[in-house]
């Protein structure tokens, strides 16, 4: 092949190449701009975006010196961060994940004051919105001087505490922000569930207790005072994210609030995206793809009877939770924008991760099996022999501040054994 010709061939392929990404990138586009118009209430299943892009993503190559599971990464992993953990949105697997993270870098957390679990309450002592209660900040040496700062001052906050900036700039300055949201529908019924209200509403035996509940929720809720999870339930994401509950009708005060988180919060991932929003979380945080890798906790057991939920209901339900729902549509927007933002490499990124996944999870199932607890939800027993990696993905969210809390009591005498007496 002659000169010119060996040039007309560079630049042909050169040509065919920028056509190949300018097509990516518009698919992507088309395919944010469809997410994002979409009624949240049912959003497109991740099976249909990998089916219509597989035929795409096997005729193209990665760039060479591209390749994110070799090439150098140019940025710096971010080890501060603040995780705002909200019940019922999958926030379990995500804690966990970052645990596991922040341990193996032996990074310094934020820890609640249980012994071992995350929120204690038994006692009034005990209040989510408490935070010089909830974490082991006040704690000091033989010197009388604060552990936090012996150590170095936190690094990581991952167990549930309600979103306060303030508060949560002290404990740890600088930090990356982040929290996962749920469809308001399925984390209402799905929380109702958990936390055995449906035991607690009185109903006949072929009566829905949910749909009996909000046909009087105010009355029902009052009903079970007692249970201090009701304040979870209405509108339980923006509470745990700082909206008061005198607020939730109040129009004016949602939207400001809205605008308040998307400037405080780095990222708000969505958890029928929940890989998707992984994706996202590894690039802000300049994570490598084995950072992200999770075998899912506290899933719900499979029922045969479960049933969709009628529309009469729904509308009920999203009524209730219309401060819910105004989050979600918000976030359900701009997570798109940032999928978009991310480059087309984001579709095989994705494929990639998620075979990585699903290699961890057959390698430590093959011996492990799946239980379930008293709320239905699943958890992983391995047996004595299993890899220290497995036991890692497996370890739930209780162990974790076990053994994250005894490595810190190592690091410092001041970091002593709570007690409850």
């Amino acid at each position: 092949m002659g000169w010119s010709a060996r040039r007309w061939w560079r630049m042909t392929t050169a040509a065919c190449l920028v056509v190949v990404i300018g097509l990516m990138s518009i698919e992507v586009g088309m395919l944010v701009k469809q997410r994002s118009t979409k009624n949240p209430v049912r959003p497109v299943t991740t099976t249909r975006i990998n089916e219509w892009t597989r035929q795409k993503l096997q005729h193209v190559e990665p760039k060479q010196g591209t390749d994110t599971m070799s090439a150098p990464n140019p940025c710096q992993p971010n080890h501060r961060f603040v995780f705002i953990k909200i019940h019922k949105t999958g926030s379990s697997t995500i804690a966990t994940m970052l645990q596991r993270y922040g341990y193996r870098r032996d990074l310094t957390f934020a820890l609640p004051s249980g012994a071992v679990h995350s929120f204690p309450m038994s006692n009034q002592r005990y209040r989510f919105d408490t935070p010089r209660l909830v974490f082991q900040w006040n704690l000091t040496d033989r010197s009388g001087a604060l552990v936090w700062p012996a150590l170095g001052g936190y690094q990581v906050l991952v167990n549930h505490a309600l979103y306060n900036r303030t508060v949560d700039e002290i404990l740890i300055p600088n930090a990356v922000y982040f929290t996962m949201i749920r469809e308001p529908l399925a984390r209402t019924e799905s929380f109702f569930r958990y936390f055995l209200f449906d035991q607690a509403v009185p109903h006949k035996a072929n009566e829905d207790p949910l749909e009996v509940f909000m046909r009087d929720p105010q009355r029902h809720t009052q009903k079970m005072r007692e249970n201090n999870w009701t304040k979870y339930f209405r509108n339980g994401q923006f509470f745990s994210l700082g909206l008061k509950r005198e607020d939730y009708d109040n129009l004016r005060v949602v939207e400001a609030a809205i605008n308040s988180l998307s400037r405080g919060m780095d990222l708000v991932m969505l958890n029928e995206y929940f890989d998707e929003s992984l994706l996202l979380l590894k690039k802000l945080m300049c994570w490598d793809f084995q950072d992200i890798v999770y075998i899912s906790k506290g899933v719900r057991r499979p029922s045969g009877n479960h049933k969709s939920i009628p529309a009469g209901l729904r509308d009920k339900i999203l009524r209730w939770n219309a401060a819910d729902l105004r989050l979600y549509q918000h976030f359900n927007r701009t997570f798109w924008t940032k999928v978009q933002k991310y480059g087309p490499e984001f579709l095989h990124d994705l494929d990639t991760f998620r075979a990585m996944k699903e290699s961890a999870t057959q390698a430590c199932m093959a011996t492990g099996s799946r239980h379930w607890d008293w709320h239905n939800s699943s958890y992983w027993k391995l047996p004595p022999n299993a890899s220290e990696r497995c036991r890692d993905y497996t370890r739930d969210d209780n162990a974790w501040v076990n053994l994250i809390r005894s490595r810190m009591r190592a690091k410092s005498s001041a970091f002593i054994k709570y007690s409850n007496g």
